[in-house]
C-alpha cells in the first residue's frame, strides 16, 4: 500500500508544482478581464469561472462574450486588460475579430486558431502542436481550455475528485509500537 500513498503524494505534488508555475504567470494590473467562450462546448459554468478568475486577480471584473460576439450578461467595456479567448479552430468568427479584441485589451491571451491569433495575441497555446490530446470532444476542450487559463494565470485545481480511503492501510505500514 505504501506505493499507492506515494503515486498519490506525487500527484498532489504535481498539482501544487503546476499551480505554482501558473502563478509566475499572472499578469499585473488587471483590472477587467474579458472572456470570449468557445462555441464547440462550455466546459466550464460561467459563475465558476468567474470565481476562478476573481482567485487569480481579486479587483478585477470579469465580463463574457460568445464566439459572435454577443455579450453574456453585462456588456464589457471598449478597453479591458486581459482577453482570454477559447475559440478554437473551425469554429465561425468573423474574419478580424480577433484584431477587433486584441485593439481593445492590454494583454491578449488565446488558442492558435483563424488566421492572426499567432501573430498578434501575447500568449498563445496551439494545440496542433500538442501531442496526446484527449480524442473526445469535451474532454479535449477541458484540456484545451485548462492551458489556455494557465496561460492566463488562473489555476483550475481540481477539488471534487475523491480518493480512495487509506485509513484502514496505512496503519499495517507503520513500525510496530515499543512496548515499556
Amino acid at each position: 500500500m505504501q506505493n499507492s500513498s506515494d503515486a498519490q503524494s506525487q500527484e498532489i505534488l504535481a498539482a501544487m508544482n503546476e499551480q505554482d508555475q501558473v502563478k509566475t504567470s499572472r499578469i499585473a494590473g488587471v483590472r477587467t478581464v474579458l472572456v470570449v467562450l468557445s462555441s464547440k462546448g462550455i466546459v466550464f459554468d460561467v459563475h465558476a469561472l468567474r470565481h476562478e478568475i476573481r482567485l487569480a486577480y481579486p479587483d478585477a471584473t470579469v465580463f463574457f462574450r460568445t464566439t459572435d460576439g454577443q455579450p453574456i450578461g453585462a456588456a464589457a467595456p471598449g478597453y479591458v486588460d486581459l482577453l482570454v479567448d477559447m475559440t478554437g479552430p473551425g469554429q465561425r468568427q468573423s474574419w478580424f475579430y480577433s484584431r477587433k479584441l486584441r485593439r481593445g485589451s492590454r494583454v491578449a491571451v488565446g488558442r492558435c486558431a483563424g488566421l492572426f491569433r499567432k501573430r498578434i495575441y501575447d500568449r498563445v497555446f496551439d494545440e496542433k502542436s500538442q501531442s496526446g490530446l484527449p480524442y473526445e470532444t469535451l474532454e479535449k476542450e477541458r484540456f484545451v481550455q485548462k492551458k489556455v487559463l494557465e496561460l492566463a494565470g488562473v489555476a483550475i485545481v481540481p477539488t471534487g475528485e475523491t480518493h480512495p480511503d487509506l485509513g484502514k492501510s496505512i496503519a499495517l505500514g507503520l513500525p510496530p509500537m515499543l512496548r515499556i
